[in-house]
């Protein structure tokens, strides 16, 4: 095991490997500065063009474009009162008052430390529940996968934040499109129209770049300017860190709470960085201070935020599910690269070691540049749009034709461009729709398997692991109901 790690630490910092790794970062702070865009859209962006990788580089790639994309967005939250991704959001509340009050050092240099601390406990986190989910995992057939994923399925519902019906909407759409292709048992074509493209099914590359990329593009073009003309460095960094360095509790409290938010799937940053964020307020002794400028406020969803994100790595890597629609993007990635993700993920030599390695590696790689050169990440928010929208939709463009050289692929990214910014104009949650790609494939082919071993639907209620899976579905549908109902009968005793 020992050997194993110090392979992967070898291969994580090769020259290519740790130049990768820079890229990542600058190219992840610069996308999650700017307001809209955030993980999505650079790990789309990223995708097509890690085809010529080695995969252990590829995966490091997309790991630290993920986690600086993911701190980036609190330059913006903090500057300029805008979000740069969704798990910014509750970075807005106390950061800008902190900017306005001159001190916006303070405040960045506070979310880079405690996005940095909630990043390492993060990583510690999954070294220790890694192993042990893996050994479940081996323990496990395709009855528990299909429920597994049938689970993930229904907490689109939680990923769709308040939208509950558009999110299963999306949700169910994207399983529709994943069936178009060959069946995966019998190899028979099936809504193809007699097209031969089409049996090779759509492809994740062309889907994500649009959806998440092109279609923000076209966003921007809309709004036109620029997104922020002015903003202020104010204040010290040091003071900053020191202040995170002082609160090992709110630091372990706010990670924690990240870590669980990733390894459910379909939760991400977007829910971690506002619970960490009233957690930490109902924790905190002036309570009253939160919204006006409280440095915890911006501590708390910061370290959420980067614990999150190395959460969802887990039920990526040990079971093939993602943990949201950027470890979506990553299982493309891994799976590109011939790599199937799942309990047999540790014996592909150092590779598995060299991408832990190279996850921790992203955490200072943010962390060192962020806090250097924060002030100059910032001024892209100055660049007219006009010039950014150029840049990605060329970028877009490339990468869509890159993968397999063919102008069917750009034609299918454009349709789902303007599919995603259909969506976004009308706030449908999109992201919801390409976990529902990604899974569709998943619920299908491991229902058949379980059919297959059985022949008979009861494989589902006589395993023990799918049984209690079953039993939580039905809980977790029934809740509402239960709950009310529990309501009334206290109500009715009390009386």
């Amino acid at each position: 095991m020992l050997e194993m790690w110090f392979e992967g630490f070898l291969v994580a910092i090769s020259g290519a490997n740790l130049l990768y790794l820079l890229v990542g970062t600058f190219f992840g702070l610069i996308v999650g500065a700017l307001p809209g865009l955030g993980a999505n859209f650079a790990l789309a962006l990223a995708l097509p063009m890690t085809f010529w990788m080695e995969p252990a580089s590829a995966i490091i790639l997309m790991c630290a474009l993920h986690a600086s994309a993911t701190y980036g967005g609190s330059i913006a939250s903090i500057l300029i009162n805008a979000p740069g991704t969704v798990g910014s959001v509750a970075t807005c509340w106390d950061g800008h008052p902190l900017a306005q009050q001159g001190k916006a050092r303070l405040a960045l240099s506070i979310a880079a430390a405690s996005s940095f601390a909630g990043g390492l406990i993060g990583w510690i986190m999954i070294i220790v529940i890694t192993p042990l989910l893996v050994a479940l995992a081996l323990k496990m057939g395709p009855p528990e996968y299909f429920m597994i994923a049938l689970i993930a399925l229904s907490l689109l519902s939680l990923a769709a934040q308040g939208q509950t019906v558009k999110g299963l909407i999306l949700g169910g759409l994207g399983v529709l499109i994943s069936f178009v292709g060959r069946d995966p048992m019998t190899g028979m074509p099936r809504y193809t129209f007699g097209s031969l493209y089409l049996e090779d099914g759509i492809p994740l590359i062309a889907v994500a770049v649009g959806l998440f990329a092109l279609s923000q593009a076209f966003i921007m073009a809309e709004k036109g300017g620029t997104i922020a003309e002015t903003y202020e460095m104010k204040g010290s960094m040091l003071e900053g860190f020191l202040y995170v360095i002082k609160r090992p509790l709110a630091i372990a409290r706010a990670a924690i709470v990240g870590i669980l938010m990733g390894i459910i799937p379909a939760l991400g940053v977007s829910t971690a960085n506002i619970v960490s964020y009233f957690i930490e307020k109902k924790a905190s002794k002036d309570p009253e201070q939160f919204g006006k400028g409280h440095p915890s406020g911006v501590l708390a969803p910061e370290a959420s935020n980067n614990g999150c994100i190395v959460g969802e790595l887990v039920p990526t890597l040990t079971l093939g599910i993602p943990g949201a629609s950027p470890q979506a993007l990553l299982l493309a990635a891994l799976i590109m690269h011939g790599i199937q993700p799942g309990p047999d993920y540790f014996e592909k030599g150092a590779l598995p070691y060299a991408v832990f390695i190279g996850v921790l590696l992203a955490q200072f790689a943010f962390f060192i540049v962020g806090t250097s050169l924060a002030k100059y990440f910032a001024m892209v928010c100055k660049i007219p749009n006009a010039i950014l929208v150029s840049m990605v939709t060329i970028l877009c463009f490339i990468g869509a034709y890159a993968w397999r050289h063919t102008l069917i692929d750009v034609g299918i990214m454009i349709v789902f461009a303007l599919f995603g910014y259909i969506l976004i104009r009308y706030k449908w949650p999109h992201a919801c729709f390409i976990l529902g790609f990604v899974l569709g494939k998943l619920v299908e082919s491991n229902f058949h398997r379980s059919l297959l071993m059985s022949e008979t639907y009861s494989t589902f209620f006589t395993r023990p692991g799918s049984l209690g899976m079953i039993i939580f579905l039905g809980l977790m549908f029934f809740w509402p109901l239960i709950s009310k109902t529990a309501v009334r009968f206290i109500r009715m005793n009390g009386k």
